[in-house]
């Protein structure tokens, strides 16, 4: 699934224009019609330089998906400036695909293990929605690290179980590094 984001950030920077999905030239192993949700997280020199994903399957499918989120992590993560084609050279990429995802609760999720899951965090409203990734970052040693982050990506002061619906998810990780 990995060239999706390969041949769409390519085709991006020689057009300089968004490709269409149709343009992309998959290979057969590539079971094109199959369902899921992805992520997709940019790097440049490391640090992130911009991310999409959802977090429900959509009607397209999980190849459609996967190039969506290369586009919108590409143009519409307003967190970051547009990339130089200088910069686009040493772009990396790492795509998730959310494999498993149950409900949990806060301290079942001050259990987990930060590099095997990941938790989404939604407001009971469906107003706010943060998502961490598995083995995302260095930082996130514990799953009590967790909540440090969400109140962060949430914007709030705290963050109380009984406002969220909490789920840990596991992804299958590819990238180009």
């Amino acid at each position: 699934m990995k060239e999706i984001v390969e041949q769409t950030l390519s085709l991006y920077f020689k057009k300089m224009r968004e490709p269409l999905f149709e343009e992309l030239t998959l290979s057969h192993n590539i079971d094109i019609e199959k369902k899921g949700c992805s992520f997709v997280t940019l790097y440049l020199s490391g640090d992130v330089h911009g991310s999409a994903g959802n977090i429900k399957e959509i009607s397209g499918t999980m190849a459609q998906d996967i190039y969506k989120n290369t586009i919108e992590a590409l143009t519409t993560d307003k967190r970051f400036k547009p990339l130089t084609l200088t910069e686009a050279e040493s772009l990396k990429f790492r795509l998730d695909i959310i494999e498993d995802r149950k409900v949990i609760s806060e301290s079942e999720m001050m259990n987990l293990d930060p590099v095997k899951y990941g938790v989404i965090a939604i407001k009971r409203d469906y107003d706010k929605l943060a998502v961490i990734l598995p083995n995302i970052s260095p930082k996130i040693l514990t799953g009590s690290d967790f909540i440090e982050i969400l109140k962060n990506k949430l914007q709030e002061k705290k963050f109380d179980e009984k406002d969220y619906i909490i789920y840990s998810i596991s992804t299958i990780s590819e990238s180009n590094y």
